[in-house]
């Protein structure tokens, strides 16, 4: 009796051992199927087995956060295409003012134009018609005595010497130099736009003289001079001419003087400084 009530204590003993080695059995069973579960599941979402990332991420959408970050996202990227937008509209309107106003300026600049041309058309036309009548009153002068051509030309000298200038050009230079000869001497001095009450004549002066007689017929020219050399001022002005002229210009037209004349200026030009 002793023995079996050992044996029924020791089995008592035993019972609560071998329940906890149960327990602990049971869950270890169940932390491995939880953890093979857990592996499958998330092997099946990461790889996107049977659709299944698909299907959480719908489910996820669902939720009420998810729905509030997505809010979120839509109100903030209003916001910045919003700006995007206003920011172009004032890049739109920057352009828009910059087109007017090349606009006005391309419009001005063609009135410019415009007004320029027809001043251009006008003094061409005028041009046109001075040679024209330059061409006419050169044709008749040639044409009619010398010493009535001469007084027309004195005249035309007190009112217009440029004209005169530019019709005794357009003659031959024979005629012209017969009709500058019939010309009293205090005329032929306007020839050179110089008025007789200038006492001094400056280098520019000069200049301009120099390129007029450049271009005369010697012997029209060495004709206006002699008429010149009487009056020490005018002679000085020829002297200072025939100075800036060209060695060969000068000597043609020294050469077309009277031998008094011809040695006078000679003199002078070599004691010119």
């Amino acid at each position: 009796m002793a023995e079996t009530k050992v044996v029924e204590d020791l089995t008592a003993e035993n019972k609560p051992k071998k329940k906890e080695k149960k327990k602990r059995k049971g869950l270890l069973v169940f932390l491995a199927i939880f953890l093979i579960f857990a592996g499958a599941s998330f092997a099946t979402v990461h790889f996107n087995l049977f659709g299944a990332k698909t299907a959480l991420d719908g489910i996820l959408k669902k939720t009420p956060f998810a729905k509030s970050t997505n809010k979120t996202q839509t109100v903030d990227m209003q916001k910045v295409y919003k700006k995007q937008i206003a920011d172009l509209q004032k890049q739109k309107e920057a352009l828009q003012s910059k087109l007017s106003l090349l606009e006005k300026q391309n419009a001005d600049l063609q009135k410019r134009i415009e007004d320029l041309t027809m001043k251009i058309t006008d003094l061409t036309s005028k041009q046109q018609d001075i040679q024209n009548r330059t061409k006419y009153f050169a044709s008749l002068l040639q044409n009619m005595d010398s010493k009535k051509a001469a007084k027309i030309v004195e005249n035309l000298l007190d009112t217009n010497s440029q004209m005169a200038n530019d019709v005794l050009s357009a003659i031959p230079s024979e005629t012209a130099s017969e009709i500058l000869s019939n010309i009293a001497p205090e005329k032929t001095i306007k020839l050179l736009g110089i008025s007789n009450s200038n006492q001094k004549t400056n280098s520019e002066d000069i200049s301009i003289l120099t390129n007029i007689y450049k271009n005369i017929d010697p012997k029209v020219a060495a004709s206006i001079f002699e008429n010149m050399m009487s009056d020490n001022t005018k002679y000085t002005l020829v002297v200072r001419i025939l100075k800036s002229l060209d060695t060969k210009t000068s000597s043609q037209i020294i050469s077309n003087m009277s031998a008094e004349n011809a040695a006078k200026v000679t003199s002078s030009l070599s004691a010119f400084r």
